[in-house]
């Protein structure tokens, strides 16, 4: 199964958890990755993260995650990320994971999600185009 697309649903699926607590004024102090494979059979790891309620923190925790639990050799059916342990809070500045400037991008981010719909704005990971991935491959195949 196509890895890129399965990552790519992980960075989606946390940057809306991370989104959600930060305007529920929430904190999240365990991820939780589920996979569900084509013959049904589910793994799930969870680990416990400082409680935060950042967008990259809950990407690098599901990544993570994902990589330990993920086989290769069967195909995925569904996969998803949950976020438990929530405490009321707003989010804590760490002194030396976090700069000003990443502050304010979180709160631009969320401005613009909240005034035009969070899928008006996403990474470029959460972004899965085949039609930009047969362009790029076409144009490779020129060279």
């Amino acid at each position: 199964f196509d890895t890129r697309f399965l990552k790519g649903e992980l960075v989606r699926m946390s940057e809306r958890v991370g989104f959600e607590l930060r305007c529920s004024n929430m904190l999240t102090g365990c991820v939780t990755v589920k996979i569900k494979y084509a013959d049904f059979e589910v793994t799930t790891r969870q680990t416990t993260i400082s409680f935060c309620a950042s967008d990259n923190i809950i990407i690098e925790t599901a990544k993570d995650l994902f990589h330990k639990l993920y086989d290769t050799s069967q195909p995925v059916r569904l996969v998803g990320v949950r976020v438990s342990h929530l405490v009321p809070g707003n989010y804590q500045i760490k002194l030396f994971d976090d700069t000003p400037e990443m502050i304010k991008l979180y709160q631009a981010v969320d401005s613009v999600k909240q005034q035009f719909g969070t899928g008006m704005l996403k990474r470029a990971a959460a972004v899965n185009l085949p039609e930009y991935d047969a362009y790029y491959h076409s144009k490779q195949a020129l060279k």
